[in-house]
């Protein structure tokens, strides 16, 4: 018999997940951030995605077939952050790019020095922690210029691009 009806698919999804409880947790920032900060200022963001990249095995006269090959990350992840007047994420996140590379030195610190885990935590409606997605060796990569603009009212926010060497389940 097939569970079609209503009642079935409200006993199977009585508590959708919803795209906006969800947090960023840095726990061991990098440079002069703090975690509190990233956690707050996280405005939007994405779970990164996965693919495991077929491989296709020719045989004889056939089409062949397509097995499962190598996990494959995408290696980088956005998330867009608002600023306020005290500037803590500009200096957090400027902080994070000296450490990896200094702007008159020319060096940096070495990579178990600039990378950290970072943490995508989507939550419940009460709060709680119901997937916990760890972003294995993450680090700054990119920091998207901000237009300035006397014609608009608007928030300050920068997009930031990490890179990171893996994720996993951390639920």
């Amino acid at each position: 018999m097939a569970l079609m009806g209503a009642d079935s698919l409200k006993n199977n999804l009585t508590n959708p997940a919803r795209g906006y409880l969800w947090e960023v947790l840095i726990p061991i920032p990098i440079g002069d951030g703090d975690n509190t900060t990233y956690q707050i200022r996280a405005q939007s963001s994405e779970i990164p995605g996965r693919e495991n990249a077929p491989i296709h095995i020719d045989y004889k006269q056939t089409g062949g077939v397509d097995v499962a090959g190598k996990l494959k990350y995408t290696h980088s992840w956005a998330c867009e952050f608002i600023e306020g007047e005290d500037k803590k994420v500009f200096d957090a996140l400027y902080s994070w790019q000296q450490k990896i590379v200094h702007d008159f030195a020319g060096i940096g610190v070495g990579e178990p020095l600039y990378k950290t885990d970072v943490y995508i935590n989507n939550l419940k409606v009460d709060g709680s922690t119901w997937m916990k997605i760890k972003l294995k060796g993450a680090w700054v990569s990119n920091v998207s210029a901000v237009t300035l603009n006397y014609d608009a009212d608007v928030i300050i926010r920068y997009k930031v691009t990490f890179n990171y060497d893996m994720w996993e389940d951390a639920s």
